[in-house]
């Protein structure tokens, strides 16, 4: 069972990460609670609001139905033809438990939808949720149950009949976005949703009482800093996926560019979330962009003279973090903190790239 779950189930999470990254961004960065609730009660109220829900979990579905599909009858996955010797019980439950797996977040949404219904005495509207759960699982059990019975024990690749009309950007940019992405996404997603959690957190404090810039500037710093996986495995792909771009003949400072617009695409969500609750002025978004930034820059040098795997660095992230923060209570302003450790950044990045022995 856990074979099964984790050569399937956290397959098609890890490989749609990008996807869900994406929805959580649409989600809980730019639609607030009371349109979650308006959304809620509509689907609750409205006489077709069930058939509407049920329509988008339905998409959902056929997304996960697709992918048992298709990734069954890759060579490597000829291994799961072997459950066909469960009991058909054993099967039946087995496959089950991963088709729960493959619909948590219908299954999250619609205890969220409950909820509201329990709150707002509207329990009567809510039988048509347990009948979509029923249908859903029963599909993907279905077409598990087919597709062993059916097995295919070689792939042939066809040709796509859509092509991108556009050709791939040549831009150093875009293939470590893109590599992020298709092969660290499930690291995206959880650097991504805690940032923007404790982002969330520190703006709905700030707006409780009547605080300084300094409230937001730890906070979002904390933030901010949650990203140091993301810039380690654009340190890991640099170093050790795309070797030949070390023997490449460019500058320093061009690469330090790159690296530095790397990073100040990563943290965009968190300064959208900052944007989007309207508290702070646009020079002190600006203010804390550009702290954030810093941070993750001198993280991002500091890796060329230490090296090593992230957990041993976060001793020194930690007592950074609280340097910074003293910084920040002794009303240094953030502007200052922001250009210093920019600069500081360049320095130590010219100082320590590719002068010692990177030990990854």
């Amino acid at each position: 069972m856990k074979v099964l779950m984790i050569s399937t189930v956290q397959a098609f999470f890890r490989q749609r990460s990008g996807m869900f990254f994406v929805l959580m961004g649409l989600l809980f960065g730019f639609l607030s609670g009371r349109e979650h609730y308006a959304f809620a009660v509509f689907f609750l109220t409205d006489r077709f609001g069930m058939l509407y829900l049920g329509g988008i979990w339905l998409l959902y579905t056929l997304l996960c139905l697709h992918f048992i599909k298709t990734l069954w009858i890759q060579p490597e996955y000829n291994f799961i033809y072997n459950t066909r010797l469960w009991p058909s019980s054993k099967r039946f439950l087995r496959f089950g438990m991963m088709a729960l797996g493959f619909l948590q977040p219908i299954l999250y949404y619609g205890i969220y939808i409950i909820s509201i219904a329990k709150q707002d005495r509207l329990l009567g509207n809510i039988w048509p949720i347990f009948v979509w759960y029923i249908l859903f699982s029963l599909s993907l059990i279905l077409l598990s149950e087919w597709r062993i019975r059916n097995p295919v024990l070689y792939h042939a690749k066809n040709k796509t009949i859509f092509n991108w009309p556009f050709p791939r950007p040549v831009s150093w940019i875009y293939w470590s976005v893109e590599w992020l992405f298709r092969e660290r996404g499930l690291t995206l997603l959880a650097c991504k949703a805690g940032a923007i959690g404790v982002s969330m957190c520190t703006l709905i404090y700030y707006n409780t009482d009547n605080y300084d810039l300094r409230l937001p500037a730890v906070g979002l710093s904390l933030g901010y800093l949650l990203n140091v996986g993301i810039s380690f495995e654009l340190f890991h792909w640099e170093n050790e996926v795309w070797l030949w771009n070390r023997s490449l003949p460019i500058s320093i400072t061009t690469r330090f560019k790159r690296i530095l617009l790397t990073h100040a695409l990563i943290i965009i969500p968190e300064t959208l979330i900052a944007a989007k609750y309207q508290l702070l002025s646009l020079f002190e978004i600006i203010q804390l962009y550009g702290l954030g930034l810093a941070i993750l820059m001198l993280f991002h040098a500091y890796l060329y003279k230490q090296g090593g795997i992230l957990e041993d660095l976060l001793k020194p992230v930690l007592i950074g973090f609280v340097i910074l923060t003293l910084f920040i209570l002794y009303k240094i302003p953030v502007w200052g903190l922001a250009g210093a450790g920019l600069l500081s950044s360049f320095y130590l990045y010219s100082k320590w790239y590719g002068r010692n022995e990177i030990s990854l």
